[in-house]
């Protein structure tokens, strides 16, 4: 069997261009002598500008905070990431070792000195990988005539049907597929996947929020639900919110 390539996305943000570019530089050689990983980094200067991207369906596995920065703090970045992504790995580098306590209030797993960047950041990763693996990788495979894609199940806001095709939309983009919904549910055999309509299957895992007769995605898409599956829908999603925590 094919061994699958672990994905890892990142995200820096710091005002200081020259600190954000050393951090990405120590986690371009940590990557780089493990290579088990398919690895992507991107590089904010502020927090605001990140949460539009995660507002908009942008999703990051490990983020690297500066605590003190314009416009908002790294504390206050780290809760609004958390209240998007309850699993997301926080690690504050910064040089004001004072908010070290505040920062694990927040969720941090690690609070990380600029001095110490070489040597405490590969600790990091080696303390931050192994739970990373330990969440959900599964992948739905999708074969045709001339391509293999694999989607990972975390990766899947939601399904739509039309016509004779599925559209798999995720993290990544669109995927088309020619099946029905009844045989995806079956192959993706997986209770977090629910029938919100007769034409549409979400991943709870990605509802923001339920209002009557719609979900909000964590991607921004408002999804409808069908009248006779509201109640049923909304039971769904509060004992899987209840679950969560």
């Amino acid at each position: 069997m094919e061994e699958q390539t672990k994905s890892c996305h990142i995200a820096i943000i710091d005002d200081m261009a020259a600190d954000a570019e050393l951090i990405r530089d120590v986690s371009n050689k940590y990557f780089e002598k493990h290579k088990g990983y398919r690895y992507e980094i991107e590089m904010y200067k502020s927090g605001g500008h990140l949460m539009e991207q995660i507002k908009e369906g942008k999703y990051y596995d490990i983020y690297l905070l500066d605590v003190e920065m314009p416009e908002k703090s790294g504390l206050e970045i780290a809760k609004e990431i958390k209240g998007c992504y309850p699993d997301a790995f926080i690690a504050f580098v910064t040089n004001h070792m004072q908010y070290a306590l505040s920062a694990f209030e927040v969720g941090a797993s690690r609070y990380i000195s600029k001095r110490q960047l070489f040597d405490k950041l590969p600790e990091a990763y080696d303390h931050l990988l192994p739970k990373l693996d330990l969440l959900d990788n599964r992948v739905y495979v999708i074969e045709s005539v001339s391509n293999i894609e694999k989607i990972l199940y975390r990766d899947i806001y939601y399904i739509t049907k039309y016509s004779k095709y599925l559209t798999i939309h995720h993290r990544h983009g669109e995927t088309k597929v020619r099946k029905t919904l009844s045989i995806i549910m079956d192959e993706l055999d997986s209770p977090e996947f629910i029938y919100i309509d007769k034409g549409c299957i979400a991943n709870m895992a990605h509802i923001a929020s339920c209002k009557k007769e719609e979900v909000v995605m964590r991607n921004g898409d408002t999804l409808k639900i069908s009248r006779p599956r509201y109640k049923q829908v909304r039971e769904c999603i509060m004992a899987y919110w209840r679950c969560e925590k």
